[in-house]
C-alpha cells in the first residue's frame, strides 16, 4: 500500500508541473486508460442498450457539413457524401466514404459531449453498396480512431451491411475527435463504403 502511495505521490509531483495544454491532454488519456479497464474488466456491461438510458444523440449525418475530410496521403479517388444508400437491397442514410487510391480517407469530427452522461456508444452500419464487385484480393478496411488512437477495425469483401454498437472512450464533459476511415488498401476499385446511420449515443444508467 506504501509503495502505491509513494507511486501516486511522484505522479502528483509531475504532473503539477504540466502545462495546461497537457492537463487536457492527460485528462483524456486518462478516460482512455479507463475505458480500456472497463471493457477489460466488464465485456458484458454494456451488452444492451435500452432506449430509455440514452438520453443525448449526436448524428453524424446531421452534423455532416460541420466535418472535416482530409487524405493521409493523396485525396484522389476519394468520393465523400451524404446520400442514401442499398446494401443488399436495404437502403439506409449513410455516409458515403469511397477511400482514395492510396492512403486512408479520413472524415473528421469534434464532438463536445455532455458532463452528465455515465457512457458512450457509437451505433452504426458499415456496408458496401450494392453493385460492388468486391474479393479476396480486393478489399475495403473500416476504422474508427477517437482522439488518434485505433479503437475498431473491420474488413469487407462483399455488399451488405454490417452492423455495430462499440463502446467509446469515457470522455463525458470533453471534445471528443472521432475519425471514419476507409482504406483501399491497395486496390480501389468497387471500394464503395458506406456507414449508415452512425450515431454517438450518450447513456445514462439507472
Amino acid at each position: 500500500m506504501n509503495h502505491h502511495q509513494d507511486e501516486i505521490d511522484a505522479l502528483m509531483r509531475r504532473i503539477v508541473d504540466l502545462s495546461d495544454e497537457s492537463l487536457v491532454l492527460l485528462s483524456q488519456y486518462i478516460s482512455f486508460l479507463k475505458w480500456q479497464e472497463e471493457q477489460w474488466h466488464s465485456p458484458e456491461l454494456w451488452e444492451d442498450v435500452r432506449d430509455e438510458e440514452v438520453v443525448w444523440v449526436y448524428d453524424l449525418i446531421d452534423h455532416f457539413s460541420e466535418s472535416r475530410q482530409a487524405a493521409t496521403v493523396d485525396m484522389k479517388g476519394m468520393e465523400v457524401k451524404v446520400a442514401a444508400a442499398s446494401c443488399e437491397g436495404l437502403i439506409r442514410p449513410a455516409i458515403w466514404q469511397h477511400p482514395p487510391v492510396a492512403g486512408e480517407g479520413v472524415i473528421e469530427y469534434q464532438v463536445d459531449t455532455p458532463l452528465e452522461l455515465d457512457a458512450l456508444k457509437f451505433k452504426f452500419a458499415a456496408g458496401v453498396r450494392d453493385g460492388a464487385l468486391l474479393s479476396e484480393d480486393n478489399q475495403v478496411a473500416f476504422r474508427i480512431r477517437v482522439n488518434g488512437r485505433l479503437i475498431w477495425s473491420h474488413l469487407k469483401k462483399e455488399a451488405g451491411w454490417d452492423d455495430f454498437l462499440i463502446d467509446l472512450p469515457t470522455l463525458t464533459g470533453q471534445t471528443m475527435v472521432i475519425q471514419l476511415i476507409t482504406d483501399a488498401l491497395g486496390n480501389s476499385r468497387w471500394n464503395w463504403a458506406v456507414w449508415g446511420e452512425p450515431r454517438i449515443l450518450g447513456l445514462l444508467r439507472t
